[in-house]
């Protein structure tokens, strides 16, 4: 099975979100297996833009060229667009929740992705290479998340949801002789 990593389009380095959460459940929730229950207040997730001043970005247009964004803090990892969610929300429901998220106490179509499925893929990695550990995933059919590392892949099958969709997200093969 080939598998993916995301990318956002735009430079990592300079446009991305953070999650506000100072007693760390959201990032609970998101990297452990065993907190995916833990209920997150009002179901939205509050986040804060990190763009740098020198871009000036209007935050209504950065939302409007793209469909994933970089959340760096807070252990969301990938924020999706509203279209994103739109599009791949019924095929996804069994591997993905797409949980909203608000900026400055407003809801924004912004949507946190909650990888539902967990299995022990990842033996080590550097950088972005990565060393698999030897285990069948026939029962992921888009999406998965390391349960230990907390690295989120997606499926060829996700991968052509994308292109039939039309969606900004970038998905980067990772080559293994494992999987």
């Amino acid at each position: 099975m080939n598998l993916y990593t995301l990318f956002s389009f735009h430079p990592k380095e300079d446009y991305y979100f953070s999650v506000i959460d100072k007693q760390g459940t959201i990032f609970d929730k998101f990297k452990l297996p065993e907190c995916r229950e833990i209920p997150i207040r009002n179901n939205i997730i509050p986040i804060k833009e990190e763009f740098t001043e020198e871009y000036s970005l209007n935050i209504d247009e950065f939302l409007k060229d793209y469909d994933i964004y970089t959340c760096y803090t807070g252990g969301t990892g990938d924020l999706f667009s509203e279209k994103a969610v739109v599009a791949l929300k019924t095929q996804l429901q069994d591997e993905v929740e797409f949980i909203p998220c608000m900026l400055k106490g407003q809801k924004v179509p912004v949507y946190a992705a909650l990888f539902l499925k967990m299995a022990p893929i990842v033996k080590d990695f550097e950088g972005m290479g990565f060393t698999f550990e030897d285990i069948p995933l026939s029962e992921v059919k888009y999406a998965v998340q390391d349960e230990n590392k907390g690295i989120k892949f997606v499926t060829q099958a996700f991968v052509e949801l994308v292109k039939k969709y039309d969606l900004k997200i970038e998905c980067k093969l990772q080559t293994h002789d494992t999987i």
